[in-house]
């Protein structure tokens, strides 16, 4: 649904991938939606617009009508899916017979139409699973049950007529097969990947922090994504009001998202001033956050199916930052953090715990690496983007 020149989310993976296949050799064509995320907003140029084709990068991108609602709630992101399907089954005929469709998903109805053409052209389906949208609606009650049971349906018709169905971290792959039925012949583990290349500090001594007015004695800790209800947010300015007592300390929320509005109102309630939020950064800008930032900070509410990793830890894995970690201690990402000791890690909603380890970030030196940045450095290493992906497209071409 999303592609560049959108950098957040599944459009990092999408893209990245049709890049790398199309230097690769492949004739590679993709289908997509018109940018809009993570704003919810389309570019001025997209307005009223049907369709569009352009080249980026020697790929081939057919772009298709998507309602964008500004405000988007179950209901109007329902729309939006309809809307898209309409315009994707109109440019899977524009663009003609493939060898293989890959499809991204969420949403599961990517993988319902890619099902419907696979069986019209007789072609190789590929869903790469970056989302698992039924037990996300579920776990956070966004949805009933009877839509539920139709999307559920849907994801079921897919994965069975799927010759591989992937997803990025092995306890999604577990759950493919466990739950999902999907045999372990169909199941691949196909992990995002990171162009370790590209993540190099950028020239410059406190940019960010000059241009939003933070001197380099304030300890800085922040997040920076999308602000859904996944995520939990509530927790950073909990954990904010516990610490305002700190003077040289300050917390921000960067992005946007479905759940910006109720964070601020939230935030607002507590009277905090010790915490900020800033909009969506550019690739450039978020750079420089990083580099300026004293630690990063990720949290992820208690889901019924907690076996998701978010992907952006890698880049950040790899600049060496310090990580700060809230979540259910059954999760993937508890225990992925946990185990190898790649950041300081908590409970989710355990502000106790989070003040603890607030507190050794702003006793630890900016000039020296801690043991759990170094062992961070090291264990993103098997996730550079050239060895996975080779190994990938060699997987998906294979007869």
């Amino acid at each position: 649904m999303t592609f560049y020149p959108s950098h957040s989310g599944i459009s990092l993976y999408s893209s990245d991938f049709a890049f790398y296949a199309a230097e690769k050799g492949h004739n590679v064509k993709v289908i997509t939606g018109f940018p809009f995320y993570p704003n919810w907003k389309k570019r001025a140029e997209d307005k009223r617009v049907l369709f569009r084709k352009e080249s980026i990068e020697g790929v081939d991108v057919y772009r298709g009508y998507l309602y964008v609602p500004s405000i988007p709630n179950t209901f109007r992101r329902m729309i939006q899916e309809v809307t898209f399907l309409i315009s994707t089954f109109i440019n899977f005929i524009r663009v003609g017979k493939p060898d293989v469709i890959v499809t991204f998903t969420t949403p599961v109805s990517l993988g319902f139409i890619g099902a419907l053409f696979k069986m019209l052209y007789g072609c190789k389906l590929v869903i790469n699973v970056q989302d698992f949208q039924i037990e996300a609606a579920s776990s956070l009650e966004m949805t009933n049950g009877l839509v539920l049971n139709g999307i559920s349906k849907l994801e079921a018709f897919s994965y069975k007529k799927a010759d591989i169905v992937s997803s990025i971290s092995q306890s999604m792959k577990n759950l493919l097969i466990k739950k999902k039925k999907i045999s372990e012949r169909k199941a691949l583990l196909w992990p995002n990947w990171i162009d370790l290349n590209e993540f190099k500090e950028p020239d410059g001594e406190n940019i960010f922090r000059l241009k939003h007015g933070f001197s380099k004695d304030i300890t800085l800790i922040g997040y920076a994504g999308n602000i859904g209800e996944k995520q939990g947010l509530k927790v950073l300015i909990d954990l904010a009001k516990r610490l305002e007592h700190i003077s040289n300390l300050h917390f921000l929320i960067i992005g946007e998202g479905s759940d910006l509005v109720n964070l601020k109102n939230y935030h607002k309630s507590k009277s905090i001033v010790n915490l900020s939020f800033l909009p969506f950064l550019n690739p450039e800008a978020y750079k420089y956050f990083l580099k300026d930032v004293d630690a990063i900070f990720i949290s992820q509410k208690k889901t019924k199916k907690d076996v998701y990793f978010p992907s952006k830890l890698l880049g950040i894995m790899a600049l060496s930052k310090m990580l700060l970690i809230s979540a259910d201690s059954n999760s993937e990402l508890y225990k992925t953090m946990n185990d190898n000791k790649l950041a300081l890690v908590s409970e989710f909603g355990d502000i106790s715990s989070l003040e603890q380890h607030v507190k050794y970030v702003c006793s630890n030196s900016r000039n020296s690496k801690t043991k759990y940045q170094k062992n961070a450095f090291e264990f993103v290493q098997k996730f550079d983007k050239k060895n996975l992906l080779e190994n990938i497209i060699k997987k998906i071409t294979r007869e």
